[in-house]
């Protein structure tokens, strides 16, 4: 972090290069890692303990996240709902559940059950957040919800479903069992876990708090060959380019994820001219990645269309986004 910021060797000399790096680990998601890290510089430990406040701010935001999880969980009842993302990583990837502080609840559930699930949480009194534009489509890809002041994402599809060729019948078959205060749910199997990780890194680009590298490398490190086996799931999905910009991006910024499995990993998925395009032309440079503003919004959309695999994906998403626009404006009007 202190290296991304743009600072000098490591430690920090002076007393606001500590507080900046303390200030960007709080944005990227890796202040409670701080906390927890012993043996710190006396500089940058001055600096952590001078916002040790925020310390039981995260640990409170942390419990409450839990409580709404739970509660999540207690009102889908028997219906089938697999966890995504933080609401997995934080109960099993973590040795403890504050290490991975988490923005939103998200789940996915069977198209067929969506608007069941919906009406369940609108019950349980959560809001459904207002949609516009595409959004508004009964087919977009996710709904969301608040449960006080926690974010809640349902999710019928992983990404709006023109854009890749994800198997989500075999993702269901292959789910996994998980249990959350008791309470009986599931999670994404290992290898559809870490492909689709990096798929949710390039919808935004890979403009992403560096927490989600943590939760890539912790991924990558449940058993060896996984990456390979990964790779493979991302061609099958048509994830391809998703994939290997994420971990093209990883050994950019830590050394430690160029392993043997990685490197074959990254040959294997796509040919060498494309990683050559996607390196250059596509994913962000250095000095952007520790930025917390986004890109202008012709590099954004630029990148989004050279992150899908093949020209038809292009031209269907195109297509398609333009007519659930309509078709949300149709229902708005209705």
């Amino acid at each position: 972090m202190h290296r991304w910021i743009g600072n000098g060797s490591w430690p920090p000399t002076t007393a606001a290069e500590a507080s900046l790096l303390v200030e960007q680990c709080s944005w990227h998601g890796l202040l409670p890692l701080l906390f927890e890290q012993p043996d710190l510089p006396p500089g940058v430990e001055r600096a952590r303990d001078r916002a040790g406040g925020w310390r039981r701010i995260l640990e409170t935001r942390s419990r409450l996240f839990y409580e709404a999880l739970v509660g999540v969980c207690d009102t889908l009842g028997d219906e089938p709902a697999v966890l995504l993302k933080g609401s997995d990583y934080a109960n099993r990837l973590y040795p403890s559940r504050f290490l991975r502080p988490m923005l939103d609840i998200d789940l996915l559930v069977t198209a067929d059950r969506i608007d069941a699930v919906c009406r369940r949480l609108e019950d349980a009194g959560l809001v459904r957040q207002l949609a516009f534009g595409a959004a508004r489509d009964p087919a977009h890809h996710e709904r969301v919800f608040f449960r006080g002041n926690v974010s809640v994402e349902v999710h019928q599809s992983f990404v709006q479903r023109p854009r890749h060729r994800i198997d989500y019948d075999g993702i269901w078959q292959r789910r996994m069992p998980m249990e959350i205060g008791g309470r009986r749910m599931s999670r994404l199997e290992d290898v559809d876990a870490l492909a689709y990780h990096t798929l949710s890194m390039s919808t935004d680009q890979f403009h992403v708090r560096f927490i989600r590298y943590v939760d890539l490398w912790l991924l990558l490190r449940q058993r060896d060959g996984i990456a390979l086996e990964a790779a493979e799931r991302a061609r099958h999905w048509q994830t391809a380019r998703a994939f290997y910009g994420a971990l093209s991006l990883g050994c950019r910024l830590f050394p430690e994820f160029r392993t043997d499995d990685v490197r074959a990993a990254m040959m294997r998925v796509l040919p060498p001219a494309t990683r050559r395009f996607i390196d250059r032309w596509v994913l962000p440079r250095t000095p952007e990645l520790g930025r917390t503003r986004h890109p202008r919004r012709v590099v954004q959309l630029w990148r989004k269309a050279w992150l899908m695999d093949t020209p038809r994906r292009r031209l269907t998403f195109a297509l398609s986004h333009a007519a659930a626009t309509l078709r949300g404006r149709y229902s708005a009007g209705h």
